[in-house]
Order: structure tokens, then C-alpha cells, then sequence
């Protein structure tokens, strides 16, 4: 399992460009405004995601997309958990990558250029239950039985119904639709474990892309603070107790940047090992980013504890998002029962 990770001076671009932006439209203060918000975000942001290229980044050229591999989308998602991005951005990617890897050819035509382009919005939905981005969507990707199928939100039966979440900046939906009776052209053409097996990896190194962002925001923001609060007339940064956490944080989170790229390499090279690594990755977020929020609520003190401090909202976020395709235990057992085969 040795994979070369690919980082080049394109992804390098990338993310420059996207960090650019992102700062420029979601400073703290809006992410938080938006967050209070009846919607939880604005539809300016969505068109120019797609102006942007984001929301097609995986999807094929032939249908409007990028045609950009998984390291592109680690960079993007990186970006993305860094700012607290108030977008279903995750959850259209992963709609369109089910797609374009599940679906029939009249389905990919018909769903991924709108997708691509911001015109039409379309989320994973994995069954009935919580959708990341469901209150404003267009369609969803969802489970049913056996099978996946493209369910438009307004078709007779469908039920959404928005969510009081801990985390306000990624709103979901509960959407049921038990009651829809399915069109033959939508339901794609592979088996949902089928779909799955193609899925998960992709799912799991986004996942864990974003998750690396917001814990190395969490970084900075607390090595900020603590660089300028002062305790017995020093900067109490400078504290071995203080030092200490800080710097296992930082070890924790360029373990996970090397696992993400390592995983999103592997995944562009076709290497049998990149559901393997995505799935590490996946399992070292879990604990990275909990771990990484946890420290910054200590150590900035007092304060830390209140919600004014903007911690809480990269913590929430770690909680909410740690489930999602299997959480740290789920991962391991995979892994053990992959690698470590009974004998």
C-alpha cells in the first residue's frame, strides 16, 4: 500500500484560488449571519459555485463538468471545511458522482449538466432519513430498496420537512418517500450495493478532505488566540500545557492531509488500495477533528466555553459530520476485516 501521491503545481492553483475566495465571501461574521438565517444560505452563492466549476468539478466534460479527479476534489472540500462553507456542496458532488458513476447515459444527460451548472440542485439522499442541503432541492439521488433513483422533490409522495440541526451552517431535511411511486427511467441502473461500492470511497476522502480543513482552522484560530492572551505577563502560547496540545493537533492534522492525498491519488490511479485509504483517512478524521475542537474549547479559556467563540461552530460541525458513510469505529471494522482476513 504505497501509492505516489500526486500534488502538483494545478492543485496548487486550485487551492490558492480557492482559499482566495472563499475568505472573500465567507469571513466568520457571515457564516454566522447565515447560520441565524431562515435558510442558512443565499442563492447568489450556489450560481456562483456553479460559475465556478465546483459543482461539476467531477462531473465528465461531455456533460458540462470539469472532468477533474479526486485530489482536485480534495482540494475544493479542504478549502471548503476550512470556511465553514454554508452550501450542500458536498452533497450535490456526491449526488453527481453517483450519477455519473451509476447511471445510464440517458440519465447523465439529462441530470449532470443542470447539476454542473447550478440550474437544477440535486443531493444524495441515502434512504429516508436526514438530507444534507433537502429543504431546497430540486431532486435527490435516494435509496429505495434495492436500487438508487433520481426523485424529483416535487413528484406526488415526496414529504420534506426541515430539520432543527446542532449544526446551522449544513442544514438537512428529513425526506420521506415511501409514498412515490417511481418512474422506470429514473431508477439507475446498478444495484445500490453496486452504486455504494463505487461511491464510498469518493465519499469518505471528501469527507475527510473537509474535515482536515476545519481541524487546521481550528489550529490556527486557537494558536492565534493563544499567541496573544497573556497569563502571569507571557503569551500563554508559550506554556509547555499549552504548547503541548497545540502541537499534537498539528501532528494530527498533516497525518490526515498525507492520508487524504495519499487516498485521492490512489483513487485517480485506479490503485487497488484507494477505498482502503480513503477509508483511513475517513477513520483519522473522526478522531483529528474532535480532537482538534475539543483542544480549541479548553484553551481558549473561559471564553471557549461561550458560543461567541468561534470554535463552537467547527465543533458542532465535527460531531454532525463524523456519522456520515460510517464513523472511526465503522471504518476500522472495514479495514480489519479487509486487511486482517480470519485465518
Amino acid at each position: 500500500m504505497n501509492p505516489a501521491i500526486r500534488y502538483d503545481e494545478e492543485h496548487a492553483l486550485l487551492r490558492a484560488e480557492a482559499r482566495r475566495w472563499l475568505e472573500e465571501r465567507f469571513p466568520i461574521a457571515r457564516v454566522r449571519a447565515l447560520a441565524e438565517s431562515d435558510s442558512g444560505e443565499e442563492a447568489a452563492d450556489w450560481s456562483e459555485l456553479g460559475s465556478l466549476g465546483w459543482l461539476g468539478l467531477c462531473v465528465p466534460e461531455k456533460f458540462g463538468g470539469a472532468g477533474l479527479g479526486a485530489a482536485h476534489l480534495a482540494v475544493v472540500m479542504e478549502e471548503t471545511g476550512r470556511r465553514l462553507l454554508p452550501c450542500p456542496l458536498l452533497s450535490s458532488t456526491l449526488a453527481g458522482l453517483a450519477i455519473a458513476q451509476s447511471g445510464s447515459d440517458a440519465q447523465r444527460e439529462r441530470w449532470l449538466r443542470p447539476l454542473a451548472s447550478g440550474e437544477s440542485r440535486l443531493v444524495l439522499a441515502g434512504g429516508a432519513g436526514a438530507v444534507w442541503g433537502g429543504a431546497l432541492a430540486d431532486a435527490f439521488v435516494a435509496r429505495r430498496g434495492e436500487r438508487f433513483a433520481i426523485v424529483s422533490a416535487g413528484a406526488a409522495g415526496v414529504r420534506v420537512e426541515p430539520e432543527l440541526v446542532l449544526d446551522r451552517t449544513r442544514r438537512s431535511a428529513r425526506v420521506t418517500l415511501d409514498a412515490v411511486s417511481l418512474d422506470p427511467d429514473s431508477i439507475l441502473p446498478a444495484s445500490a450495493a453496486e452504486l455504494l461500492g463505487r461511491l464510498t470511497p469518493w465519499a469518505c476522502l471528501a469527507l475527510a478532505a473537509e474535515m482536515a480543513g476545519g481541524a487546521d482552522a481550528l489550529l490556527a484560530l486557537t494558536a492565534g488566540y493563544t499567541a496573544t492572551r497573556e497569563q502571569f505577563g507571557k503569551p500563554i502560547g508559550s506554556f509547555q500545557a499549552v504548547k503541548h496540545p497545540l502541537v499534537n493537533v498539528l501532528i494530527g492534522v498533516e497525518g490526515l492531509r498525507s492520508l487524504v492525498y495519499a487516498a485521492a491519488s490512489a483513487l485517480d490511479a485506479g490503485h487497488a488500495d484507494g477505498e482502503s485509504l480513503a477509508r483511513m483517512a475517513k477513520a483519522k478524521a473522526c478522531d483529528v477533528y474532535v480532537f482538534a475542537a475539543s483542544r480549541a474549547v479548553q484553551l481558549h479559556g473561559g471564553f471557549g466555553f461561550t458560543l461567541d467563540c468561534d470554535a463552537h461552530l467547527y465543533m458542532k460541525r465535527a460531531q454532525t459530520v463524523r456519522p456520515a458513510f460510517g464513523d472511526a469505529m465503522a471504518q476500522r471494522r472495514w479495514l480489519t476485516e479487509k486487511l486482517l482476513p480470519p485465518t
